[in-house]
């Protein structure tokens, strides 16, 4: 993927191919990893670019309540270079060797930014997708997608500059003897209401900004593995079972600049949980992501506080397949047409 600084690539999920196993018989996926890479399979960092996400997907999707760009297998930011997916021993996601695999890639060049105020606004304008001239949005659609589209490109100090290439590197670990694991199936969960992304406000008076959403569980069963994702700022996020918190994913923020895998001021790491819980149809489901909306931001993050664009609440979990039961305790037999309904406000 050819990046110019500034310049962004946004790769189609329906027609982005990727090259997966294509063995005759299922095979279960039990670790998944990618970073990106340059020419010389060297990992880049992300203050060269910014992974704002990845994104793949198959013809099955996940089982969560969004669909769309929420329905991919595995994903998403630029955590993900020290947060593969492993699932828990005896666990995995099984496919099938026919299955076609694509990508959304989103990705973003901020070297070479025009600097007006400081290079850290710079780069807060550019990975949270803020409005300028010349990026093919209008101004009420800053923070969203629109405003860091493919090919579009942040203000920039010489637009001559070279260009370079850029790469998705991926790993993973699966066995065919499929039958040995337990499937599992697959959910994200969104706590801004399948908003994706959304913008937040400056608030000194209250700078710990909570953003919340709860489903009614639509059957019983084992979780397996879980872990959530929010951007710069974010001071955690959690998964809720009836108001009580079954996991917490903390993010780890990096420390030295230009280092892969620890670069200062940006997400390096999220903490997962593969305890395991269990769930009952009728459960009330919740995620609440928690960012620092404060001036003086003490979260690890490198770009200014206050007010973030583009922001997001996700929460990505494992069903044991076998596990699932409908609320007479029969099993479910076709899991992919479990529904998720939003739980009853209560006034």
């Amino acid at each position: 993927m050819p990046l110019a600084p500034g310049q962004v690539v946004f790769t189609d999920k329906d027609s982005f191919r990727l090259k997966f196993p294509q063995p005759y018989d299922p095979y279960a996926i039990t670790k998944f990893h990618a970073e990106v890479t340059d020419d010389d399979n060297n990992s880049v960092p992300l203050d060269e670019v910014y992974n704002h996400h990845w994104l793949i997907f198959n013809s099955q999707g996940n089982r969560g309540v969004c669909g769309g760009y929420l329905s991919y297998i595995f994903g998403v930011g630029q955590e993900s270079r020290n947060t593969p997916v492993v699932f828990p021993d005896g666990t995995g996601y099984v496919a099938k060797g026919s299955w076609p695999w694509f990508a959304n890639i989103h990705l973003l060049r901020t070297e070479g930014l025009r600097v007006e105020t400081n290079r850290s606004q710079a780069v807060k304008d550019c990975i949270e997708c803020s409005y300028g001239p010349g990026k093919g949005c209008f101004p009420w659609q800053s923070g969203t997608f629109a405003c860091c589209a493919d090919g579009s490109r942040c203000p920039v100090d010489s637009p001559q500059q070279p260009v370079k290439n850029y790469y998705l590197t991926y790993t993973m670990e699966y066995t065919t003897d499929a039958s040995a694991v337990k499937p599992v199936r697959l959910y994200v969960l969104d706590g801004s209401n399948c908003q994706i992304e959304y913008n937040i406000q400056a608030d000194e008076a209250n700078p710990y900004q909570v953003t919340e959403h709860s489903w009614t569980a639509p059957a019983s069963g084992d979780i397996a593995f879980t872990v959530g994702h929010v951007h710069n700022s974010g001071v955690n996020i959690s998964l809720l079972v009836n108001d009580e918190i079954k996991c917490t994913s903390v993010p780890t923020y990096g420390t030295e600049v230009g280092k892969p895998g620890n670069e200062k001021g940006y997400i390096v790491k999220f903490s997962s949980c593969n305890d395991g819980f269990s769930i009952q149809a009728g459960d009330t489901i919740g995620v609440r992501a928690v960012y620092y909306v404060g001036y003086d931001d003490p979260t690890g993050s490198g770009i200014p506080g206050g007010s973030h664009g583009g922001v997001m609440a996700l929460f990505y979990l494992g069903a044991v397949e076998e596990s699932l039961r409908d609320a007479d305790g029969n099993k479910i037999e076709k899991p992919w047409e479990l529904e998720w309904q939003p739980a009853p406000v209560v006034v």
